[in-house]
């Protein structure tokens, strides 16, 4: 689904709120502006302690969410204005990867400095990285999904989604597993090393985003209309089904706490929702800021974390802020 339907489903989605009173919902406990314009993709860290966040027309800043400094701005070349379309960072924070249309680069969370840039063979749709940045999976509009090496430079393409548009990827910490899921219906978990698939779940719309817990023991899958389900990959069996109305529903951001009894999510309308993973039903829900605070207007949520002791929720949006959330009420 492209960023100007997106805007257009958070604009419309957000007057009807913006006219029913917001009262009900918490406000954050923290925020920052991280972008002056607006925020095209962002990442936060697994420990929540960092966020990748490409802007509008400023490249892309790496940030130090406790402190509130960005540490680096990474562009593409010597155009800033190239938009990044795709970021993620290595669940050991120690790399990161960003993505224009067709090329992609992999950078040292600690120096700043690249490793270079590679082409894609096809539009870049999605893009992950495992710890230390070894191994880089594609997720491509044409259907494939590429896993890479940086090592040794061996290339997996893996087939399995009918030609269909790659929405989404995810990459297991070791990068041995895969899931990927797209246009096709079906997000597919997959051996890296041989390509054959483990786990398939059939959805009734096109995936749009998919995320692996921590531990690699679940996984969560979403569509549109309210298809959003979490998955032990042990057995295949489905946990839960996110309690959402059958409506139009775009689930844009999502994150396994650590212990993996909750899930949060994000989504158009500036929804962050938090769920109990074992039964799919919502225990608390907030709403992002936006740009013009005061007046109806839209916020894509990009990207949502929990702190390491999963009593704080992070949130990177398109309206350019990042903010904290407290878990638990009145929490500070």
């Amino acid at each position: 689904m492209t960023t100007k339907i997106l805007f257009q489903i958070a604009f419309l989605a957000t007057i009807l709120a913006f006219f029913s009173g917001c009262d009900q919902y918490e406000g954050s406990i923290a925020e920052a502006k991280h972008t002056a314009v607006g925020t095209l993709d962002a990442v936060i860290s697994r420990d929540a302690s960092h966020a990748i966040v490409s802007s509008v027309n400023h490249g892309t800043g790496y940030w130090d969410l406790q402190s509130n400094e960005l540490l680096y701005n990474w562009t593409h070349g010597d155009d800033p204005t190239r938009e990044i379309i795709a970021t993620n960072l290595s669940p050991d924070g120690s790399r990161a990867i960003t993505a224009d249309n067709r090329n992609f680069s992999i950078w040292n969370t600690n120096s700043g400095k690249s490793y270079g840039f590679w082409k894609a063979p096809a539009k870049i749709r999605a893009v992950a990285l495992s710890n230390k940045g070894r191994y880089v999976l594609l997720g491509l509009e044409d259907g494939r999904a590429i896993h890479i090496d940086m090592n040794t430079g061996r290339r997996l393409e893996f087939t399995g989604h009918r030609e269909e548009a790659v929405a989404d990827v995810d990459l297991s910490a070791n990068g041995l597993w895969a899931l990927t899921g797209g246009a096709d219906y079906r997000a597919i978990l997959w051996n890296t090393k041989t390509g054959k698939p483990k786990r398939l779940f059939e959805h009734q719309t096109r995936v749009t985003l998919l995320r692996l817990s921590n531990s690699g023991e679940r996984a969560f899958t979403a569509g549109t209309k309210g298809n959003a389900f979490v998955w032990d990959l042990s057995t295949g069996q489905q946990i839960s089904r996110l309690d959402l109305a059958k409506r139009e529903y775009v689930i844009t951001a999502a994150r396994f706490s650590n212990d993996e009894t909750r899930l949060v999510t994000g989504a158009p309308a500036r929804d962050i929702s938090l769920w109990d993973s074992n039964t799919g039903k919502r225990i608390k829900q907030w709403q992002a800021r936006t740009r013009e605070q005061w007046k109806p207007s839209g916020a894509i949520i990009y990207s949502v974390a929990f702190s390491d002791n999963d009593q704080y929720v992070y949130s990177e949006s398109s309206a350019g802020f990042g903010e904290k959330w407290s878990v638990r009420p009145n929490q500070k």
